[in-house]
Formats: structure tokens, sequence, C-alpha cells
């Protein structure tokens, strides 16, 4: 089950890339615990959407790529790089962030950014 989590992953990251929002949230469960930055922990996917929706607002420009993927059964690992310019400051962001996204019945349960990654790896029951 292990390599399906990792396309849901990054089915969901995808979506979310490309700005087809629905299509993201569609791999989140209905009690999601989404972590990243930051925000406040949202708990359901109409929060997700909300952070989402502001950070459209937010943001001129603001891409991700991810450099990798890494299976740990029922986690995902992802090696992310986000770049962006505000829209009112004009400051720009490099940041490359570690997500652990966790998953139960196909759907992400969990995703939570960490700075490094050795954090994250440890928090998917992961060694370096």
């Amino acid at each position: 089950m292990s390599q399906e989590n990792v396309e849901v992953v990054r089915r969901f990251t995808e979506a979310y890339r490309s700005g087809d929002f629905d299509a993201a949230l569609e791999n989140l469960a209905s009690e999601i615990h989404y972590e990243v930055g930051q925000e406040l922990p949202a708990r359901e996917p109409d929060a997700v959407l909300g952070i989402w929706n502001r950070w459209e607002r937010e943001w001129e420009a603001l891409g991700m790529t991810a450099e990798e993927y890494i299976d740990a059964g029922d986690r995902v690992v992802v090696d992310m790089r986000y770049r962006g310019q505000g829209r009112g400051s004009g400051i720009e962001v490099d940041d490359h962030l570690f997500e652990v996204h966790t998953l139960r019945g196909g759907k992400i349960v969990r995703k939570v950014e960490f700075k490094t990654r050795s954090e994250a790896l440890e928090a998917a029951g992961l060694r370096e």
C-alpha cells in the first residue's frame, strides 16, 4: 500500500501546485491535521482551503517543487522547495522544507512541515 500512498501525495501536491484546489482537497480526509509554517493547524478541508486562498491573495508568485518523495509505509516524506514573492512587500522567499504526510484509507489525515530532513525522517519513523 505504501507506493499507493506516495501516489496519493504526488496527486495532492501536483493538484495544489497547478492551482486545482478542488482536486487537491479530494486527497484529504474529512478530519485532517494540517500544520504548515506559521499557521495554526487546520482541522478540516474547508479550513485548509481558507489558508490556500489567503496565500493566493498574499503572494504575487508562489511556486513549489517536490524534489523527492520518500516512502515510509503509512507516511510519505516530501522534500519540497518553495519560492515566492510577497504581493505587497515584494519580499522574496526561497525555502526548503520537509513535509510528512500520514495516510489512512487512501487519504491524507495529517501533514506537518519540518525545517530539516532528519526531523522529518524521524517523524516518519525513518533514519538517515
